[in-house]
């Protein structure tokens, strides 16, 4: 059993660890700054299966289960405070990291609606049918966006342009 909860806890570590600094890289590199707009978000449902909450359920987990017996508690109970420290410290993390994470996230982002006339900035130019990219502001954050011109007419980068219209999160832009 002791095997059992020191993988569980190495994992987690692991895990942890690996996650962070891959977070750093891939933050530092800027691979996606997109915004998926569907409109208002009146309401969060989140699921706590994250994997933030499943690692620190591991983590808390296979860390008591070793201290338990450690301590030489019997294997079962080992096992059961493992599992209710574990579900406790998920809870915590889902109910007061995650939720108002996501709560935070999704209300500083606009609605689909409430961008058409925003005027935004050409990133990567477009031309007839390709696609280019445009970034814009809104309550102080900056955000971008795959964009094509409204009329097929060329626009290059850093020029101003006003979105006319948005389709499957296709942002579609004219030279203002």
């Amino acid at each position: 059993m002791l095997r059992f909860f020191q993988i569980c806890f190495l994992t987690g570590t692991a895990y942890t660890v690996i996650s962070f600094l891959i977070g750093q890289l891939f933050d530092f590199v800027d691979i996606d700054g997109d915004v998926d707009f569907d409109g208002d978000v009146t309401g969060v449902n989140v699921s706590p299966l994250k994997p933030i909450v499943i690692v620190a359920f591991t983590t808390v987990f296979g860390g008591i289960g070793i201290i338990s017996i450690n301590l030489g508690l019997a294997s079962l109970v080992a096992l059961a405070i493992a599992i209710c420290s574990g579900l406790f410290i998920a809870f915590v993390i889902y109910k007061y990291i995650v939720v108002p994470l996501y709560k935070a996230q999704n209300t500083s982002a606009a609605s689909q609606t409430e961008l058409i006339g925003h005027k935004a900035k050409m990133r990567l130019g477009t031309k007839g049918d390709s696609f280019g990219r445009i970034s814009y502001v809104i309550n102080d954050n900056t955000y971008t966006a795959p964009a094509k011109s409204l009329d097929g007419k060329e626009i290059n980068i850093d020029e101003d342009v006003i979105i006319v219209e948005i389709r499957k999160n296709v942002f579609f832009v004219d030279k203002l």
